[in-house]
């Protein structure tokens, strides 16, 4: 049983089909890049597997545990960081630490964690100052670190170095490395091609609502008779043209 499961999702809005019958998979110790034009339903499919979004077909699974059936057995294995990062106006970045902490029921020690995380991502000086003045970076760095404190089984990411400095992107890169390699999944949802090829194991393209290519970065550029030497930008063109 691989830790996400999604098989045949599908998400409509009205009219329109945000999500096609979408299938695809994340192991353990897998960091997984979800690509795609804008209106893709990169978001979407986030926002299902999180159980924020209904879906109308398809199943969802994670750790074996169905998103819409077993939402509490789901959800206790699963961080999500939205593309938006929206802290709570009135919480220091401390407080948030903590509210996760006690969300989570985290065992005593999570303090000298919280600290090391804090330190890493350059959070100290923000420590006591409240969600509604944190600058953009800083925000985005409080979610990331509220996901990174539980240490859930299956990370969901969108957009997640957006906005963050040189030295805070270096940071998130090695604690998602270490999260790998310590047997997490983790599904990242970007824009930024250099920034997906680095971080990622496999890659998924999908464009309006459908999966269109898989796989690692040169199998991408052999599935479009591409050089190895060519950049991913490349590939990620030619894919979606090719759906046109």
């Amino acid at each position: 049983m691989p830790l996400l499961l999604v098989e045949r999702l599908s998400k409509w809005f009205g009219k329109v089909k945000a999500v096609d019958g979408l299938s695809f998979e994340v192991q353990e110790g897998e960091i997984v890049g979800l690509l795609g034009p804008n209106g893709a339903g990169k978001t979407t499919t986030l926002n299902c597997i999180a159980g924020i979004f209904r879906p109308d077909e398809g199943t969802i699974r994670i750790n074996g545990y169905d998103i819409v059936n077993e939402p509490v057995e789901a959800k206790r294995h699963l961080g999500y960081v939205p593309e938006v990062p929206t802290p709570f106006p009135f919480l220091s970045v401390w407080e948030h630490l903590e509210f996760i902490a006690r969300v989570w029921d985290l065992p005593d020690g999570w303090q000298s964690e919280a600290k090391i995380l804090m330190e890493r991502l350059g959070l100290t000086e923000w420590r006591d100052k409240p969600g509604a003045i944190l600058p953009k970076g800083v925000r985005e760095k409080t979610m990331l670190a509220c996901a990174f404190l539980p240490k859930p089984l299956l990370l969901l990411l969108d957009e997640p170095i957006v906005g963050i400095d040189p030295i805070g992107q270096h940071e998130v890169k090695a604690l998602l490395w270490e999260m790998r390699d310590k047997g997490h999944g983790i599904l990242i949802s970007t824009h930024i091609l250099s920034f997906a090829e680095e971080m990622s194991d496999r890659l998924i393209v999908i464009d309006k609502g459908r999966k269109i290519a898989e796989g690692k970065p040169d199998e991408l550029r052999q599935k479009v008779s591409l050089r190895r030497d060519i950049s991913l930008e490349e590939v990620f063109v030619r894919l979606v043209q090719e759906q046109t």
